[in-house]
């Protein structure tokens, strides 16, 4: 059974790739992330940077990290057989919908598998300008950037799950919980 309300923390491997050929790779990172699913039905995916990973031996995710930059899809195939949900990254939040970390908007897709752990693989391409509004950093799109510009790459991730004091796991009418902020869940 497809689990279709979650937060959890994720060990990320990350490719930063140019705009124009996401094929072209320029860096590599590991980072930790934190992946929720909600919505009356499981719709809605957002995936959050929470920081480089220091110690990349390590199984567990530290129990401060919190949501920096969010990456938000909306549900558009699942497969139970294949226990697989994708995902359309967006570029614009839709109404009333608001995220810990600021909203980071992008274009792509995240595949979610829920098989012997939950693991994530995200391709995925950005270009947007950044300011300042009430205290808050926000990030508006820019739908045809200039080449080589600073704010427009593409990013490749494959994650998976790790154990976290701040993980939540619905399995149906029970729920795996433990010390989940309320800054780690969407509003």
């Amino acid at each position: 059974m497809l689990v279709r309300s979650f937060v959890v923390a994720m060990a990320a491997d990350i490719a930063r790739s140019d705009y124009a050929r996401p094929t072209l790779v320029r860096s590599r990172s590991r980072e930790w992330l934190i992946a929720c699913r909600w919505g009356p039905e499981g719709e809605y995916l957002s995936i959050a940077t929470a920081g480089t990973m220091l110690d990349c031996g390590g199984a567990a995710a530290p129990d401060a990290i919190s949501p920096i930059h969010s990456l938000f899809g909306v549900l558009v195939s699942e497969s139970r057989k294949e226990a697989s949900s994708t995902f359309l990254l967006v570029r614009q939040l839709p109404f009333r919908i608001e995220l810990a970390g600021s909203f980071f908007p992008a274009d792509g897709y995240a595949v979610l598998e829920q098989r012997d752990t939950i693991s994530l693989v995200c391709k995925t391409r950005y270009s947007h300008s950044c300011g300042w509004l009430d205290g808050k950093e926000i990030r508006k799109d820019i739908p045809d950037p200039a080449p080589a510009s600073a704010e427009a790459m593409a990013w490749h991730i494959e994650a998976t799950r790790r154990d976290w004091i701040g993980e939540f796991i619905s399995e149906g009418h029970l729920a795996r919980t433990r010390a989940v902020s309320a800054a780690d869940l969407p509003v």
